[in-house]
């Protein structure tokens, strides 16, 4: 069985037309967006950053939600890591690979208020080093704000490199065990984001060629603007998608 970081690098650093459809326009991740920065906007942090950052879209968002804060992103991929470094050059831009333990300098160990981790934990073989190489970076009370899936591992879940979902239970062990003290743990998405998995699922590879391999068309569109309608009236306590804020001890 190949390994996380094996699936993840082939996955992610293989450039795709739809990919940044996917996220600007798919209901799911504008939702965690908006879920993320709010938590963010009300904890004003004066430094972020964002684990698993990919092509920094998440952090683009929180400039806007938390202006002026300091911004750091770290991921896998150093060709992602070099286009952001063009594209945004007043993010600080870090390669690194989290599901292996990791020795933060003295510029970045215990010196950040927040850290993002959003859908990545279950991309790992060890979610426990990723959580304690995020405590590493935490100042004392510094918060950890993250996103991830609970529910069952489907098959396009598979292909984008998942290992494992998680229940409001294990996600708070793991927390718990890496020196970060839950503050709050919920679930969300039911019934539209948890239908809108199971009806990716019927098909999984015409789903996929659909909303990620190629440029949105008017369709895709349509469809896109029809679930971001339909997440707005989504539970705010059940369903799969599965969002923690943990702060530092």
């Amino acid at each position: 069985m190949a390994s996380a970081e094996q699936v993840n690098r082939e996955f992610y650093e293989a450039t795709k037309a739809g990919q940044n459809d996917y996220w600007r326009k798919m209901a799911a991740p504008r939702f965690r967006v908006r879920t993320i920065a709010a938590e963010l906007a009300a904890l004003k942090p004066e430094s972020i950053v964002d684990i698993g950052c990919g092509g920094g879209q998440l952090l683009a968002e929180l400039s806007r939600s938390v202006p002026g804060a300091k911004l750091v992103g770290v991921d896998l991929s150093e060709p992602q890591l070099a286009l952001n470094r063009e594209q945004a050059p007043h993010v600080r831009w870090v390669q690194a690979n989290l599901d292996a333990p990791m020795k933060w300098s003295d510029e970045d160990r215990g010196k950040y208020d927040a850290v993002t981790a959003v859908e990545i934990i279950e991309h790992l073989d060890r979610p426990d080093l990723l959580l304690e190489n995020i405590r590493g970076l935490l100042r004392p009370n510094g918060r950890l704000v993250l996103s991830t899936q609970s529910g069952p591992l489907r098959e396009t879940e598979r292909r984008v490199g998942h290992r494992r979902h998680f229940t409001r239970d294990s996600i708070t062990s793991l927390l718990q065990h890496a020196g970060l003290e839950p503050e709050r743990v919920w679930n969300a998405g039911f019934p539209f984001h948890d239908l809108s998995k199971w009806y990716a699922n019927v098909d999984p590879d015409a789903s996929m060629s659909q909303f990620g391999d190629k440029p949105y068309g008017l369709k895709e569109d349509l469809i896109c603007l029809g679930l971001r309608g339909l997440f707005r009236v989504n539970s705010n306590r059940f369903g799969a998608q599965l969002f923690a804020v943990a702060r530092a001890v």
